[in-house]
């Protein structure tokens, strides 16, 4: 499966669960080693709980690093060339990735 049908599939997995306000960055032209981060946000510890769970259950590939179970305040995944993090609402605007890499935010609906 190629980086866009995985990208692809992990929007719908987020979206099956309700997480919120899906944005991707693109990286690939940045000297980091993942293509991809893949950032949502959810209402709190229960609902980031039902996303990260459905990724991690139905995803087609299997996390090789995840971080922030226990907290469920900001959970990463790791897929090597995508990298997903699901926000409570506070941590994410807190921590604000999307103004970081303002520059790499793509419309993933137009590619």
């Amino acid at each position: 499966m190629d980086e866009l049908s995985l990208l692809r599939t992990a929007i719908s997995l987020i979206t099956d669960k309700k997480g919120e306000d899906p944005v991707v960055i693109d990286l690939r032209d940045v000297s980091i080693p993942t293509s991809y981060f893949l950032i949502t946000s959810g209402e709190n510890p229960v609902h980031v709980k039902a996303i990260v769970s459905n990724l991690m259950e139905k995803f087609p590939r299997k996390a090789t690093n995840r971080e922030g179970l226990s907290e469920r305040r900001w959970v990463v995944l790791d897929y090597g060339e995508i990298v997903v993090h699901v926000f409570l609402h506070d941590a994410r605007a807190f921590y604000d990735l999307e103004s970081l890499w303002a520059d790499h935010v793509i419309d993933f609906a137009a590619e």
